[in-house]
């Protein structure tokens, strides 16, 4: 199957709230898509089969770049189960590794999605917390955490390495 995974683009709005219309009723409106678009342009992802909306997913980021989020995910009933979730996680996390401060990426999760926790936790996400009324009264979120090693750090690591071996010898 031929699923590409791309930018969002103002024309998907209609085609994601008819998705997002199919998997979670009432969850999305044009103002709210208006406005991730706005705030986060290159992390809204959408995956595409033979030029049809088949899924759709977002990022952000917080003002200092250095947590992000993985804001919300969605996947037509249809092409659920074939790789498409963890694709769209992929960009995103390669999407949110750019911000060179990034330290932590975040995600909540209903705990009785499954499907979602194993997929997360398959890229490395871990348990953080709980919230109780998360998004209102009895609408709980289990909050798992990415640590991020950014690219500064990581060299850093291996310039340090290699001296503090020799140092000890």
């Amino acid at each position: 199957m031929n699923i590409q995974i791309e930018l969002v683009q103002r024309e998907d709005y209609s085609d994601m709230i008819t998705l997002a219309d199919l998997t979670l009723p009432d969850r999305m409106n044009k103002h709210e898509l208006k406005k991730y678009f706005e705030l986060f342009p290159n992390l809204i992802f959408k995956a595409t089969h033979e030029g049809r909306l088949v899924g759709f997913s977002c990022a952000g980021i917080d003002m200092t770049q250095r947590s992000g989020w993985m804001l919300f995910s969605n996947v037509a009933p249809d092409f659920q189960g074939q790789g498409i979730g963890k694709r769209l996680i992929e960009a995103r996390l390669s999407a949110l590794r750019s911000f060179p401060h990034l330290q932590n990426i975040w995600v909540t999760v209903n705990d009785t999605n499954s499907a979602s926790i194993k997929a997360l936790q398959a890229f490395g996400f871990q348990w953080s917390h709980d919230e109780t009324d998360y998004y209102g009264p009895g609408k709980h979120r289990s909050i798992y955490r990415l640590p991020v090693l950014n690219l500064q750090e990581e060299a850093d690591i291996t310039r340090i390495k290699p001296q503090s071996m020799t140092e000890s010898m």
